[in-house]
């Protein structure tokens, strides 16, 4: 089987409202879609979120990166050598990236191979890495600021996840630590003890300010904070660890292997959570996780939880998966552009299964595709 074709799409979605956490406003979720096509007549899909068109980028660097970049490096090769394909695209790029933007790229080329692989041996994903189980349980990720900051309505939103099934939470700190700890106490409150409740501060503060808010809201029983100080702060992250009275998490800003293997060394977090679709796809999350499990640290995910899914179904040190329901903005565009798997569109008892078509189980709503494409390539 050779490729004979690698097409990318972007899309744009706006919000009705803009969101926000300590680190961004969001006005809007934006897609870049990636297709494989093969002489076999299969084709891979994959994608990434967060590519800039929301702030005014129309032709995001990533696409131009994937379309001249990383196209000419696999046309006419074998797709199912992927860790070769991989080598060669980090290899070929290195002078230019090694992180960010060039990553990116190549995680929506890596998730689009695995796609592909499952495609062609006619299995899920989940069971090709390893299929160590199913069922995963989730956490709802919501809590974000909204224009009024109303606890009220923060609460409201919380509890409704909790009345659907969740026993896991993740809300949102770090423009204000004093504000913050009143919006732990009021979430905690409402929610009781028996729910687990995780806090994200998106990179908002320094060592200092990190450990006096752990502190502060230790008695309201935290299932983590998560990155509490900017991603290279690694000396920051390392003394915080140590002292904090919380677990600490963090993750979703690295790339590769090498980036995690600093953090899990040198013992900087308690927990890892990579993003498949930052990290360098499914290739390198696999990677990383079983590294982390070498060290019995768990290793969960950031978003993207439609990939996400079959990776940690497939890995035995994730107790836990993180889920935007679709209730929320940055997950209906995508709740509803990709219409499978639908095992993993509604919760049970807080708890959602793999997918058990051929791949990623992934399939694209064609009417939604064309309404919001933004450039196609």
């Amino acid at each position: 089987m050779k490729i004979t074709d690698l097409k990318t799409t972007v899309l744009f979605c706006p919000f009705p409202e803009i969101i926000a956490d300590a680190a961004r406003s969001i006005k809007g979720r934006d897609v870049l879609l990636v297709e494989i096509d093969t002489d076999e007549g299969l084709t891979g899909l994959g994608f990434i979120t967060g590519l800039g068109v929301a702030h005014g980028s129309e032709i995001p660097v990533i696409n131009t990166i994937v379309s001249d970049a990383l196209r000419p490096t696999v046309i006419g090769r074998d797709p199912l050598t992927i860790d070769r394909l991989w080598a060669d695209m980090y290899g070929g790029t290195t002078r230019f990236g090694r992180r960010g933007a060039t990553l990116r790229a190549i995680s929506a080329v890596d998730i689009a191979l695995w796609d592909l692989l499952g495609k062609k041996a006619g299995l899920p994903v989940y069971r090709l890495l390893g299929g160590y189980s199913n069922k995963v349980r989730v956490y709802a990720s919501g809590g974000f600021y909204n224009a009024e900051n109303d606890l009220e309505k923060l609460t409201k939103e919380i509890s409704s996840y909790v009345k659907k099934g969740f026993t896991a939470v993740k809300m949102k700190v770090g423009k204000n630590p004093g504000l913050d700890v009143e919006r732990v106490a009021a979430v905690r409150k409402t929610i009781g003890d028996e729910i687990d409740l995780l806090i994200d501060a998106n990179e908002a503060w320094d060592f200092s300010t990190a450990l006096r808010f752990a502190r502060d809201v230790e008695k309201y029983h935290i299932y983590w904070l998560e990155e509490p100080v900017k991603p290279d702060d690694l000396e920051g992250f390392i003394e915080l660890t140590a002292k904090s009275p919380i677990p600490i998490a963090a993750g979703e800003n690295e790339y590769t292997k090498y980036g995690f293997k600093d953090l899990i060394i040198n013992k900087a977090v308690n927990v890892v959570q990579p993003d498949v679709t930052r990290v360098g796809g499914i290739t390198e999350y696999m990677k990383v996780a079983h590294f982390a499990e070498a060290f019995h640290m768990p290793c969960l995910n950031h978003a993207v939880q439609e990939v996400h899914v079959s990776l940690i179904a497939a890995t035995s040190n994730a107790p836990m998966m993180e889920y935007f329901p679709k209730e929320q903005y940055l997950q209906t565009f995508l709740s509803e552009l990709f219409v499978e798997p639908a095992t993993i569109q509604e919760p049970r008892n807080g708890f959602v299964t793999a997918p058990e078509s051929p791949g990623l189980g992934l399939k694209i709503d064609p009417v939604l595709r064309e309404k919001f494409t933004v450039k196609k390539v």
